[in-house]
């Protein structure tokens, strides 16, 4: 009460030294040019952040590499990290079911290598087939000039080669082609097994697994493993890059610390913000420190935007300053108690300020007016940082899946028996279902006769071939037996010739002579005819063997395949593929199935960590916070947030790519110090559990009750404070975070209109 009363007669002294000056020194008068107000009171002139600032919440996130498939409809085999998990480049995370597409890789390789023989077997083919039509080309002119054959069979063996050469040139491109193709297929299908593994991008935190209950497909681009880089940090502010305000703003700075630093948006390419708006998505907004400070992810920051840039300068608030004649005014109180009346400068304005550009000096006490009421000073509370929490209740918690996989059904058939039970405890390869196939016994039994049929056929084909190379080589050498014979007569007769002197025998001998070497000639050509087709015949063979045991080895893969848990019977075993336990089983006994069918889940549980639901907080990941329940308090942190319902877009090897968000729920993934938590029959209670849903550390945060309120006459509410200096105190417009959602009014932040060591009464 006394320090009321000493407010009051300074006003009534400040009147009375008034009316004295006016009868003694009327030079030193000030001659005020409107009312005072009913309560003339005094503040320090103060530098000050003008113009009117928009405040965002922001957290301080790490660069997340996000992990995916770029082929759609890739089947997942497994996720071999989990949340939480902390991961260095390159390790593996996942690996795509791809036994299929190695197997096609397997079979277009023996394609090619079949492709490869074949060019080689048409090249030796090509080579014998053109020396053996030369031949006939030689024959039918030897013939020709013997007057026995033509020039029209010269022709036609001379066409027979154009023809072959150009057979052989067509077949020549068709195999490059085919090789091109071969090899093209090859390469894509050896990228599907490649990039069936996806490795780790960077090193840092697993903050998100696809769940694999509802399936194993991924889709193109879906996330599969997300790794969050704790070392490379940003600023995170909810919302995306649409729906940012602020950008002409010329001040933007985060509240760190208790110290404004300057930031600056982080931003994304102009390649990444056409692609996300020609995809219609849009990423989180992010933003940089411009100077060195220390970040850790999870915090909460305060981001604080000004127009213009006004900050850190003297300022008049508007219930002080009054112009006339020569400007802008104010009455200053001296130090031996005097008022003079002061001309200043003014500059920019806001909606409580005036910028002093010169005239007036910081720390000089500065006349206003005002209509509120004293406070009563009853209470001080002097300014400091401090943490500021807001609370809210939980949905519930439940523990987390650290890893999940459903067994679908790849075959029609029938549940024939079942293994296991809901919430039974399997290891890998135990047998799970057992489904009655009867397509199975026919697929194996048809593999089977085609194997034997082509067994056969190739048994055939050995027996025709041999019988041809050994026809061939009889030819052959009957050809040659007759022609030595006939050489030997051929020999006898020349001799005779050469002393035979009787004109008819002769002339007969000299008939047979010319038989005889016409025979000859015909029996050499047969010879060499029989030797370049039984050549032929010998690479067609060996062709054939090789493309035999391409086939019987492509059938046996798919025997192999096809009898794979499968007793050959029409029964196909479903077995465990991990250690688990079955979390549903989905099919009954007796129960018809149809492809793609859920016939169980298999969960991991963590024995540390917990999904926690809240209300509407966002908790993101790497936030240290408090959980309440009943009476036990408990410190968790937060591994996995339940801020990812922003879209992903990056560059990557030079090209712009964009993942889906991965979480829009208010879930969280946490663990909690106390072991005491995991032991709580409690925590799966939502009843009477509270949490801190947002922390902000060393910020201004006052009681609320020291915290005014007044209405403009537009209607338009203010907040102010009363700040104590010395024996008076004075009023101060504040800007209250509770007017951006950004605390409650028991424990207010201030974002700007106090600093530390203020004392504020009430």
């Amino acid at each position: 009460m006394m320090k009321f009363k000493k407010c009051k007669l300074f006003a009534v002294l400040l009147a009375s030294t008034l009316f004295i000056c006016a009868c003694t020194a009327k030079e030193n008068i000030p001659e005020l040019q409107e009312p005072v107000g009913s309560a003339p009171s005094y503040r320090p002139l103060e530098k000050i952040d003008m113009g009117d600032a928009k405040i965002i919440l922001g957290t301080v996130s790490g660069t997340d590499y996000c992990h995916y498939f770029e082929k759609s409809n890739v089947a997942i085999k497994e996720i071999k990290v989990y949340v939480g998990q902390y991961v260095e480049k390159g390790d593996v995370l996942a690996e795509a079911d791809t036994d299929a597409t190695k197997e096609m890789v397997s079979s277009l390789n023996s394609q090619l290598s079949l492709l490869n023989e074949q060019n080689a077997l048409d090249e030796k083919v090509h080579e014998l087939t053109m020396k053996r039509l030369e031949i006939e080309k030689e024959e039918a002119e030897y013939n020709k000039n013997l007057g026995i054959g033509s020039e029209t069979l010269v022709t036609l063996a001379q066409n027979n080669i154009d023809k072959e050469n150009e057979n052989f040139e067509y077949n020549r491109k068709l195999y490059e082609f085919n090789k091109r193709k071969l090899n093209e297929s090859i390469t894509d299908y050896n990228k599907i097994v490649n990039d069936g593994v996806i490795k780790a991008k960077s090193s840092g935190i697993v903050t998100y697994v696809k769940d694999l209950k509802n399936g194993t497909t991924a889709a193109s681009y879906e996330n599969i493993v997300i790794v969050t880089d704790d070392k490379d940090l940003f600023i995170a502010a909810e919302m995306d890059t649409r729906a940012y305000q602020y950008k002409k703003y010329n001040v933007k700075f985060a509240f760190i610390n208790g110290k404004k630093v300057p930031i600056s948006e982080f931003k994304y390419t102009d390649s990444e913000e056409a692609f996300a708006k020609a995809q219609n998505v849009f990423p989180v907004m992010r933003f940089k420190t411009d100077e060195e400070v220390d970040l850790k992810m999870g915090d909460f920051i305060l981001l604080e935007f000004y127009n213009p840039d006004k900050n850190g300068v003297l300022a008049v608030c508007k219930d002080s300053y009054m112009s006339d004649d020569e400007g802008l005014f104010v009455y200053v109180r001296n130090d031996d108690g005097s008022v003079e009346k002061k001309h200043f400068e003014g500059g920019t304005t806001d909606e409580h300020y005036i910028e002093v550009v010169s005239g007036l000096e910081e720390g000089e006490m500065i006349l206003y007016t005002h209509e509120n009421n004293l406070p009563k000073m009853s209470d001080e509370y002097e300014v400091t940082l401090k943490t500021f929490s807001d609370l809210s209740d939980s949905k519930g918690v439940k523990f987390l899946e650290k890893s999940n996989y459903s067994y679908i059904s790849r075959d029609k058939g029938e549940i024939d028996t079942i293994y296991v039970r809901d919430l039974q405890e399997v290891k890998k390869g135990d047998p799970l279902f057992r489904i009655t196939l009867d397509s199975e016994k026919g697929n194996i039994v048809g593999i089977e006769n085609q194997i034997k049929k082509e067994n056969s056929d190739y048994d055939a084909f050995k027996r025709d071939s041999s019988k041809k190379i050994d026809d061939l080589y009889k030819k052959a050498y009957d050809s040659n037996s007759d022609m030595n014979y006939k050489t030997e007569r051929l020999n006898k007769i020349k001799k005779q010739l050469a002393s035979e002197t009787d004109t008819s025998l002769i002339m007969s001998l000299a008939g047979e002579k010319a038989m005889l070497e016409g025979e000859i000639n015909s029996a050499a050509y047969t010879k060499q005819y029989a030797e370049i087709d039984m050549e032929l015949e010998k690479l067609q063979a060996d062709f054939r063997k090789k493309q035999h045991d391409n086939t019987i080895n492509s059938l046996n893969k798919q025997l192999a395949s096809t009898k794979k848990e499968n007793d050959g019977t029409g029964y196909k075993t479903i077995y465990a593929k991990f250690d688990g336990i079955i979390s549903s089983v989905n099919v009954s006994e007796g129960d018809v199935i149809d492809y793609n069918k859920k016939l169980a889940e298999s969960v991991v549980y963590f024995d540390d960590l917990v999904k926690f639901g809240g209300a509407s907080a966002k908790l993101p990941t790497g936030f240290d916070y408090k959980i309440t329940i009943e009476e036990d308090e408990f410190h968790a942190h937060v591994i996995s947030g339940n801020t990812g319902r922003f879209a992903h877009i990056f560059t990557e090897d030079g090209k712009v790519k964009c993942t889906p968000a991965v979480m829009d729920t208010p879930v969280a993934y946490i663990q909690v110090d106390e072991d005491a938590f995991y032991n709580m029959s409690s925590q799966f209670s939502v009843l009477g559990t509270f949490y801190e849903s947002m922390k902000i550390d060393n910020v201004l945060a006052v009681p609320g009750d020291y915290v005014f309120e007044e209405t403009s006459f537009d209607k338009k509410k203010y907040n102010y404070v009363w700040i104590k200096n010395g024996d008076e105190v004075y009023k101060k417009y504040v800007t209250v975070g509770t007017d951006q959602n950004l605390g409650n009014r028991n424990d207010p932040v201030i974002i700007n209109g106090v600093k530390v060591g203020d004392i504020l009464v009430k």
